[in-house]
């Protein structure tokens, strides 16, 4: 596998990228072409850059009818493009472009809240919103809605929503959430989706499905166009949120544990997205390696649930959940889960009412977990990146889907640590709940000041994608390097599924402008070119 950066794509010629500048800077403005160390910015800081994935040109539209500019720029010059929201995707690339040549364009200057709808519980926002802005515009506003909070909230709620990200509230699938989109097409264009392709339609955020297909998931993970503005659902504020954890002493509990909690997920006792850690993976989020373990080498595995439990009182494996509604039934779905679980050995299960006027960002009482379940915006999760002690943490993450049953879980949890357990790395794992699956995430961390650690990582990720899909799991989402890897895993029927994402490209972008290789989807012009890396390195 070679560790080199993909080599620039044929179409971008000095000349043509010469007057592409010249008319998006009168276009844009000035001030809004980014070039060489300016431009550097948006490179993921947790890739090395001789892996090739660094941007040289970056433009930062302030409104739709400079998307649209920049895009029918691209397409007379045939300079490519590749589009992100905050460009903060760090662990999957950031906002660099698959290829050297491609400009990257950057929504973070298009940020207005357009709407806040608390009857109706949806927001319009444009795709430079992060979730921190969100929740300070809806606190603002004085509206009654929870803002569903992923993990970090520096992110673009758009971008999350449209890269399949997840939080935690009842409405933590983001991408199931959005409703309504505008969207710049590879020629110019603008649509609306749903409702919003009839002019000053009331349902265009209410309501998914208007006349003909539901094209919202067309433009997820995709190439296809450049969303500018979109709908996404909030839950409404309930009159009341309980936090619980559950922790297991032993390792061989996870299955029981996963199958204790799928009944009330698929019959939507619990509606939120609950989380399973294990303890070392817990321990991380507090604390270095060498503040638990300072001894040379990695976390023995036999000692890792010890740890666990001294450091932070955590079980072996440690569920997080939460639940809303009206107090009284909230109550009472505490009381059946308390039921179910006490016929596990060991198992400790604890829950509490938290009062909406106790959640702010700044209230050190609560922990991280019940921050973001009760919709308050985060970072302490950072923490993590400083496991392996030097300045410059990182990481990548392997993150595949698996069926919402204990066995499944065991068999993503086994293979993923023994791969790991070759490089003498800790297994730092577990598992994102929806009431039929469950994502596995494991992240793989490396110092890019420890020689090689990057590569091993890289290497034993490669390797966990492949055996991985022998099981029948998939990544839902991958870093540049390996988008091709893993879209190579959706093999069935001579890998129709990509062929038919091809025949859409091909149609809607027919010179190959946009994002070329995102999701693996490549313009014909590429393809079997081998400007990237098929095997995944």
């Amino acid at each position: 596998m070679q560790f080199t950066g993909n080599p620039p794509d044929p179409q971008t010629t000095d000349e043509a990228l010469s007057e592409a500048l010249e008319l998006w800077r009168a276009a844009l403005g000035s001030a809004a072409v980014l070039l060489d160390e300016e431009a550097a910015e948006f490179a993921d800081p947790y890739s090395p850059q001789e892996f090739g994935f660094v941007p040289r040109v970056v433009l930062q539209p302030d409104c739709v009818e400079q998307v649209q500019e920049i895009v029918r720029v691209a397409s007379r010059t045939g300079v490519p493009i590749w589009v992100n929201s905050q460009g903060r995707n760090n662990g999957y690339g950031g906002g660099a472009p698959r290829l050297p040549g491609t400009v990257v364009v950057n929504l973070r200057r298009m940020k207005r809240v357009l709407e806040i709808n608390d009857e109706l519980g949806y927001v319009v926002v444009e795709p430079g919103v992060s979730y921190r802005e969100l929740y300070e515009a809806v606190r603002a506003s004085g509206k009654s809605i929870i803002v569903d909070i992923p993990d970090l909230s520096w992110g673009s709620v758009v971008g999350n929503a449209l890269d399949h990200g997840n939080g935690y509230t009842n409405y933590s699938d983001h991408a199931a959430a959005l409703c309504g989109l505008e969207v710049v097409l590879p020629d110019g264009e603008i649509v609306r989706t749903g409702h919003g392709a009839m002019p000053d339609s009331p349902n265009w955020h209410v309501s998914k499905r208007g006349y003909g297909p539901q094209l919202d998931g067309l433009f997820t993970q995709s190439n296809f166009g450049i969303v500018t503005k979109a709908g996404i659902w909030m839950m409404p504020r309930p009159d009341s949120y309980a936090f619980g954890a559950i922790k297991v002493e032993r390792d061989s509990d996870l299955e029981a544990l996963v199958d204790t909690i799928r009944p009330f997920m698929v019959d939507g006792t619990i509606a939120s997205c609950p989380t399973i850690f294990n303890s070392i993976g817990a321990v991380s989020n507090e604390a270095t390696r060498a503040e638990v373990w300072p001894h040379p080498g990695p976390v023995p595995p036999e000692v890792t649930d010890q740890i666990g439990r001294e450091f932070a009182g955590l079980g072996a494996w440690n569920l997080w959940f939460g639940i809303y509604g009206d107090r009284k039934v909230v109550a009472r779905h505490l009381e059946r889960i308390a039921e179910a679980f006490s016929g596990l050995p060991d198992a400790e299960f604890e829950s509490q009412f938290i009062e909406w006027d106790e959640l702010s960002p700044d209230n050190d009482k609560l922990n991280q977990k019940q921050k973001v379940h009760g919709g308050v915006p985060d970072l302490s999760m950072l923490k993590v990146l400083e496991w392996e002690g030097g300045q410059r943490g990182g990481h990548i993450s392997f993150s595949s889907t698996v069926p919402l049953t204990g066995a499944d879980s065991r068999k993503i949890v086994e293979l993923t640590r023994a791969r790991l357990a070759e490089d003498d790395a800790e297994y730092f794992g577990g598992l994102v709940l929806y009431p039929r699956f469950a994502i596995h995430v494991s992240l793989l961390l490396y110092d890019l000041d420890i020689p090689g650690q990057v590569q091993r990582r890289y290497l034993a990720y490669a390797d966990m994608v492949r055996q991985a899909a022998q099981l029948g799991y998939g990544e839902y989402r991958a870093h540049l390097r390996f988008m091709d890897l893993v879209a190579e895993q959706y093999a069935f029927n001579d890998s129709s599924l990509r062929r038919l994402a091809e025949t859409i490209k091909d149609a809607i972008d027919p010179q190959g402008i946009l994002a070329p290789g995102k999701q693996g989807i490549w313009p014909a012009r590429l393809r079997g070119q081998a400007p990237h890396s098929r095997e995944g390195g």
